[in-house]
């Protein structure tokens, strides 16, 4: 980007900071105004060669190849203000379908035609797996993972991914003055059909509560935290006792776990701004909450009594000796139970899709579920469980039935 000086009378220089390969680089260049022209046209003089020193920069640096550019837009224009989670993400659809295949390419070589081609190869590619081999397993997989994929075409959302991907680094370029347009803009975003919610009914749903409660009471509280307050997998695994208010019954929902393998387990805030919410309990949940209290009680003076460590078990659900569970330890316990007892396919991450369409379905304000889900535009809460409204259509019709005459 650059900038103009008014020197002095008559006197302008036009700056323009590139980055290249070695790192940013001022270039300034003096201009000598006729003194015949009052300030304003000199001015616009100025402005004119300014424009025309970013596009000959632009010109010279398009010996960034995307390779390159991949990685000083991660460092320097994603890392910055984005969760690991996200860079990790970013790597690796860099990694696995973009550089392999048009890392070489200069950016002023990137075309709509070639960008096109390359996302019809990318549609096209097979998912690849990280499995092991059944041999290598210590324990049989799951039914879930033997009906896994292994060889079918991408997702159209991972599609999706990756076209977001090259986008957003290629508009990052143009920022840069190092493309004059994005060619992404000519290449046609993939569809995305809405995948359908999980729909559990409300007998469904006391079906299932009252079967992990036989079995196990730690899963149990794991999927209320989901089903009843709407928390994400790493809000639950990292909800500490101190979150809790007994005495107004209310979560405090400040903080999430997340993993990535060049980070392990971290915390940070949850996913955006409106996810640092207050939810209000079930009161049902109360007894259930002061019973894990209690257990956590036991289990240290089982521990003490072994002589085993035992860490505090600060979070609400704890590991064996008092410590921080994985961050996907609550979704592995309950895929073991729904593979086991006929729900196959529902997912830990559903049980909070479960949460907002109840409420809505029960005409609960959408402003009201939002704030619950930790959306910060109702909107999108509606548009995503627009399906769990029924009862509002037939409202509706049977209001415009007393309008006919």
């Amino acid at each position: 980007m650059g900038y103009i000086e008014h020197r002095s009378k008559n006197s302008w220089r036009v700056c323009v900071t590139v980055e290249t390969a070695a790192g940013p680089q001022l270039v300034r260049v003096p201009l000598r105004m006729d003194p015949a022209h009052p300030e304003s046209v000199q001015r616009r003089d100025a402005e004119r060669e300014l424009h025309a020193l970013e596009r000959r920069l632009a010109a010279e640096a398009s010996t960034w190849t995307l390779q390159s550019w991949s990685e000083e837009w991660l460092t320097k224009h994603v890392a910055p203000d984005r969760s690991p989670v996200t860079v990790h993400n970013y790597r690796h659809l860099l990694d696995t379908r973009i550089l392999p295949i048009l890392g070489d390419y200069p950016l002023s070589d990137l075309t709509p035609p070639i960008l096109t081609d390359w996302l019809l190869q990318v549609r096209g590619s097979p998912r690849r797996s990280t499995a092991l081999p059944d041999e290598q397993l210590a324990r049989p997989r799951s039914p879930s993972d033997q009906r896994r994929p292994s060889s079918k075409a991408l997702s159209a959302n991972t599609v999706l991914h990756y076209y977001t991907c090259m986008e957003a680094m290629l508009a990052a370029a143009v920022r840069m003055g190092y493309l004059e347009h994005n060619p992404m803009d000519a290449v046609a975003r993939p569809k995305v059909h809405q995948k359908r919610k999980v729909r559990l009914s409300e007998d469904e749903v006391r079906q299932l509560l009252a079967q992990i409660a036989a079995e196990d009471p730690r899963l149990l509280l794991a999927v209320l935290l989901a089903m009843l307050c709407g928390l994400r997998l790493g809000e639950v695994t990292e909800l500490r006792w101190s979150d809790l208010d007994w005495d107004h019954q209310t979560l405090n929902v400040s903080r999430a776990l997340k993993y990535t393998p060049e980070t392990g387990s971290f915390v940070a805030a949850p996913k955006s701004d409106a996810g640092e919410r207050l939810i209000t309990l079930p009161a049902a949940m109360l007894p259930i909450l002061q019973r894990q209290r209690f257990q956590r009680t036991a289990d240290a003076l089982d521990a003490e009594d072994a002589g085993a460590p035992w860490h505090g078990a600060k979070h609400i659900l704890y590991g064996r000796s008092g410590d921080r569970l994985h961050h996907d330890t609550p979704s592995k316990w309950f895929r073991a139970f729904a593979d086991a007892h006929g729900y196959e396919g529902l997912t830990f991450h559903d049980l909070r899709h479960v949460h907002a369409s109840l409420l809505l379905a029960h005409n609960i304000d959408v402003v009201a579920v939002a704030a619950r889900m930790g959306h910060a535009d109702p909107g999108v809460t509606l548009r995503t469980y627009a399906y769990a409204l029924p009862a509002r259509d037939q409202d509706a019709a049977a209001y415009l039935d007393t309008l006919v005459p």
